[in-house]
């Protein structure tokens, strides 16, 4: 018995005589053995040579009885090998008596080679690998040396085209490519003599022919966008890589066969057939590049503009009503709005900062809504007051419509509103029209009798899609339209230009009559002044066709049936809420329509003439010589007539008229008004009134 620590060294596969007739007889438990001669195995050999050496010779058939010097000890544990000390052959059969000269020696298959041949012992088919040609049947060389040698050093051959090959039943789904199945470096070739014994396969499909600029080596990764390595381009072994045929190894030639060029394929016919997809695999990735990220980056950031420039457009035009909160109040580089350095010392006076833009204030007769009024789509408003004059203010309303159409529509309602000035204590005592200001502009002259007198000056403008409304106060004097244009150009030159409208340049100012107010033809309440300060109110009815003027009694004719007309009128504006006018004050206007000029004007001599000679006729009345008025109106027609002021003596008192007849192209326009001898028209305010009558008569 052997000790473990014998300083024989152990075997673990210790040799056994091949004859078994030499070998020591003995019975089951006896030993193999003399017990003089020591063995040359340790226990644990014999027992794993006795248990497991398939090629042991079998044990005799001794009898139970035979004796035995020395019992066989229990098995001593076997101390487990790294699987880096097992031969080859142990991960496939595993004997304790396995020599190298019991295999026939196969070299195993390279780990970097693409065509290494299988190894022919297990017999199984081989596995399908997703990065690597189908396996090869090639029987085992004549010399296992010489061809490991040859499969080391033999030049990888470009894969001819193959036949798909299914997947082996119960195989497990290929996965990625691995690192050690790539192409060999072509410095790892060796001369076409070594690849001689390899004979060319049995009629393959033709590959698809490459190009001929293909390199035979992989090429250098280059380091992508963002760190990454872009992978090579696409081939044909990656999109489809069908099974070769079978090849057989054959003893080498005289003289060496010539190796198949890589952009030659294999049959040598140029047409080949596309190489068919491989069942179950998907097509590989695409080369990253780093265009699609740019292009991302790209898109997100003009997005991003655009919905900037959206929310700017939305906010600086947002759909507000005409003369209501639109925006909070900030100031603005782009604000239309007029500033103090803007006014500087208009009309003599300091004005004070403000950078309001929603004030709830409105220029004087300018209502917020009107009759056909678009809604604007934002409105900025402004009200700036003077250090020096607490009477004095500049009330500025900006309105955007939302086209150049909405906004001529507004602008034109504007000046309707502007000529007919529903606000009742305002007279209207001129206008102008502004060029080089804008596209549109006209200024209106008001003044209201308080105490003291306000005058008024009224700027209406359009720009583009804006109109612009500015009313400044002053209690002097009415600021000259010149002047308030030439201010506000500042701000409207921060809303004009291309499509935006017309950009201020050498403003011109021109006296015209008033906008024509409603209805046409006809005078308005803003037409006549009050006569009491800070008291009274103007009313008119509508007009009529029907007339009911009795006149003076110095027109020597009955005015209700005049003779020869082709169309007659009677409008009666009353003066109310001022306890100092005498019953019934106001004026009647009359209008009779010719069809000529000249039946116009005989009409209006006949009747200056007999109120001239009233005092011939009547020796009760008195007449007295008014101002001459002569001016222009619109459409280049011009207004030319005479005013009196008669008196008529009764029993009991004497009754004051003034009356006025005038002439605009073809008709006739005859004022009548009754005053008192405390309560009347000065003579400018006469005249003032007649001239407005006959500018009515021509815009109707």
């Amino acid at each position: 018995m052997a000790d473990e620590g014998s300083p024989t060294p152990r075997r673990a596969l210790g040799p056994l005589p091949d004859d078994g007739d030499d070998a020591p007889s003995g019975g089951r438990f006896a030993r193999a053995f003399s017990p003089d001669e020591p063995s040359p195995l340790t226990s644990t050999a014999r027992l794993r040579r006795l248990a497991l050496t398939p090629s042991s010779p079998d044990s005799p058939d001794d009898p139970l009885d035979v004796p035995a010097t020395t019992p066989v000890p229990p098995p001593a544990p076997v101390l487990p090998q790294p699987e880096s000390a097992l031969p080859a052959s142990a991960g496939r059969r595993f004997s304790a008596s396995a020599e190298p000269s019991e295999f026939t020696y196969v070299p195993r298959r390279s780990a970097v080679s693409a065509t290494s041949p299988l190894s022919p012992i297990d017999g199984f088919p081989p596995q399908p690998r997703p990065t690597a040609p189908p396996p090869v049947t090639i029987p085992a060389p004549a010399s296992a040396a010489s061809a490991s040698r040859n499969a080391l050093a033999a030049p990888v051959p470009e894969a001819p085209a193959k036949t798909p090959t299914p997947p082996r039943p119960g195989a497990a789904e290929e996965g990625p490519r691995s690192v050690a199945t790539a192409p060999l470096p072509s410095d790892w070739a060796t001369p076409a003599s070594s690849n001689a014994s390899l004979a060319a396969p049995a009629a393959p499909p033709e590959p698809t022919p490459e190009p001929d600029d293909a390199p035979a080596a992989a090429a250098p990764r280059k380091k992508g966008l963002f760190g990454r390595k872009p992978r090579p381009a696409a081939t044909g072994e990656d999109t489809a890589r069908p099974a070769p045929a079978t090849a057989t190894v054959a003893a080498a030639p005289a003289a060496p066969a010539e190796p198949t060029p890589a952009t030659t394929p294999a049959t040598g016919t140029p047409d080949a057939p596309e190489r068919p997809t491989r069942p179950g695999r998907a097509a590989a990735p695409r080369d990253r590049s780093g265009r699609p990220a740019l292009i991302i980056i790209a898109s997100v950031a003009v997005v991003a503009v655009l919905v900037a420039a959206a929310v700017w457009l939305l906010t600086l035009r947002s759909g507000a009503p005409s003369g209501t909160t639109a925006n909070p109040s900030t100031a603005s580089a782009l604000d239309p709005l007029l500033t103090t350095a803007d006014l500087g010392t208009l009309a003599g006076q300091t004005w004070t900062e403000s950078t309001g833009t929603t004030d709830s204030v409105r220029p004087t007769c300018l209502p917020t809504n009107a009759a056909g009024l678009p809604n604007a789509l934002r409105t900025a408003s402004r009200k700036t007051t003077s250090a020096t004059n607490p009477a004095a203010s500049v009330v500025q309303v900006v309105d955007t419509y939302a086209d150049v159409a909405a906004a001529t529509t507004a602008y034109d309602l504007r000046l309707t509103q502007a000529g007919t000035c529903k606000d009742g204590t305002a007279w209207i005592s001129g206008a102008n029209d502004v060029s080089g200001l804008a596209d549109s502009a006209m200024a209106v002259r008001l003044v209201a009798h308080e105490t003291p007198d306000q005058f008024h000056t009224l700027l209406l403008s359009r720009t583009g899609r804006s109109v612009s409304l500015v009313d400044i106060t002053t209690t002097d004097a009415a600021v000259p339209a010149d002047d308030l244009a030439r201010a506000t150009a500042t701000a409207l030159s921060r809303q004009c230009g291309n499509e935006l409208g017309t950009c201020p340049s050498s403003i011109t100012t021109a006296n015209v009559p008033p906008p024509a107010g409603e209805p046409k033809g006809w005078l308005v309440e803003a037409d006549l002044p009050r006569i009491t300060a800070g008291a009274g109110r103007w009313g008119a009815t509508d007009p009529s066709t029907t007339l009911v003027i009795p006149g003076s009694q110095c027109e020597a004719m009955n005015l209700e049936a005049v003779t020869g007309t082709v169309a007659q009128g009677q409008r009666t504006l009353l003066l109310a809420d001022d306890t100092a006018a005498p019953n019934g004050f106001g004026v009647d206007m009359v209008t009779y329509a010719f069809s000529s000029p000249d039946a116009a004007t005989k009409l209006a001599a006949k009747l200056t003439k007999n109120i001239n000679g009233c005092a011939d006729r009547a020796p009760t009345a008195t007449v007295k010589d008014g101002p001459s008025v002569k001016g222009n109106a619109d459409a280049d027609s011009s207004v030319a007539g005479s005013t009196f002021l008669i008196s008529q003596k009764t029993e009991t008192t004497t009754v004051l008229y003034r009356v006025a007849v005038l002439t605009v192209d073809d008709e006739v326009v005859y004022l009548l008004g009754n005053p008192s001898s405390s309560f009347d028209f000065t003579d400018s305010q006469w005249k003032a009134i007649a001239l407005r009558a006959g500018q009515r008569a021509a815009q109707g």
